[in-house]
């Protein structure tokens, strides 16, 4: 049984003569509402009888971005009891007080913004926030990667790992590894789909 995650997303950097969903990169701040359609909320994990790969159905947040300016704002609240993982038995471990608790605690959250960051003569992407679950707020900061087709960003993807026994949840007696992956995946839209 493994638990919990969140996702977070993020996103920046480039050049400006990149393409945002076939719009030239702009000065402006971007604007995107996330929802289901284009964000997924994933966790993996591990317990000693099986990997768990879960997925939250239920998001909302928002995007704001300069690519020119290399600036984001990421905001985003999963709905914990849309978590779907692989048995109903697993769900409900996982749900449960002992777990991400989501009688409680029915949301999660994450608030952050992007900071470039130069390795090794290589410039990246952070998402640098903090993540609210079971009631307690942590930071967690995610590695940023973003994708291209052509010069057009399409996708930005984003990772963390944590230990879950920071926000109080349980490894039942070790038989779950405390630390968690998870991923935030967000497809932009195309021209003709654009929100702002």
């Amino acid at each position: 049984m493994r638990l919990t995650a969140i996702l977070a997303s993020a996103f920046l950097l480039s050049a400006g003569t990149m393409t945002l969903g076939a719009h030239p990169a702009a000065a402006a701040t971007q604007h995107l509402k996330l929802t289901p359609t284009n964000t997924q909320a994933l966790l993996h994990a591990r317990s000693a009888l099986t990997d768990i790969d879960g997925t939250f159905e239920t998001v909302s947040g928002t995007l704001a971005y300069d690519l020119e300016a290399q600036t984001c704002q990421v905001d985003l609240t999963m709905d914990v009891n849309s978590l779907k993982v692989g048995s109903a038995v697993l769900r409900s471990v996982m749900l449960s007080g002992l777990m991400m608790d989501s009688d409680t605690h029915p949301t999660m959250h994450y608030a952050g913004h992007c900071v470039p960051k130069i390795v090794k003569g290589k410039l990246y992407t952070q998402l640098v926030g903090n993540l609210t679950m079971r009631g307690q707020t942590h930071p967690l900061t995610f590695a940023v990667q973003m994708r291209f087709t052509g010069n057009t960003l399409t996708t930005i993807a984003s990772s963390a790992t944590f230990d879950q026994r920071q926000w109080g949840l349980s490894t039942l007696l070790h038989s779950v590894d405390p630390m968690v992956k998870t991923e935030t995946i967000i497809t932009l839209p195309s021209s003709s789909a654009k929100q702002g």
